[in-house]
């Protein structure tokens, strides 16, 4: 599947180098075209890591893609508390929704940004506010799939 427009749209006006937490990058679909826009990226996948990498290798080289690929659910992240500008999450099940909301406004910098992208936009709104996160761009339909953005509170340091 190629990366989402829409999240390549949204990206356009951020700034090379702010880290992006790709939080279930399942097969790394969005992973080359970020790094490749000169963003930090980081990614979890709680399948089989090696696409992912794969596809990341192709532009940062085998020991990057290595490093910046773990295993981890998108409700479970290894990333750091308030270490990440953006947060990424495409086709995360409803059943992990909240959990992985959750963990982004975690890994957020206060002021940091969260791009869904879901199947279905029920309940996503009330999710993210249940997670501190506002609502930046309400859920809307775009090519058979529903996208969001919400935003972690905070000062911008």
């Amino acid at each position: 599947m190629a990366p989402s427009a829409h999240l390549l749209r949204t990206l356009a006006a951020v700034a090379p180098g702010a880290r992006v937490v790709d939080a279930a990058c399942d097969d790394g679909r969005h992973l080359d075209a970020l790094a490749r826009l000169g963003f930090d990226v980081q990614a979890s996948t709680d399948g089989d890591a090696g696409p992912a990498r794969e596809r990341l290798a192709a532009v940062l080289g085998d020991a990057e893609a290595a490093r910046r690929v773990t295993h981890a659910a998108p409700d479970g992240l290894t990333a750091p508390d308030a270490s990440a500008d953006w947060v990424v999450l495409a086709g995360v099940t409803r059943q992990r929704l909240a959990g992985a909301l959750a963990e982004a406004g975690r890994v957020l910098r206060p002021g940091g940004w969260v791009w869904v992208e879901v199947a279905d936009g029920a309940g996503l709104v009330e999710a993210a506010h249940a997670a501190g996160l506002a609502t930046a761009e309400a859920p809307a339909e775009e090519a058979g799939r529903v996208h969001a953005i919400f935003r972690r509170p905070g000062v911008v340091a």
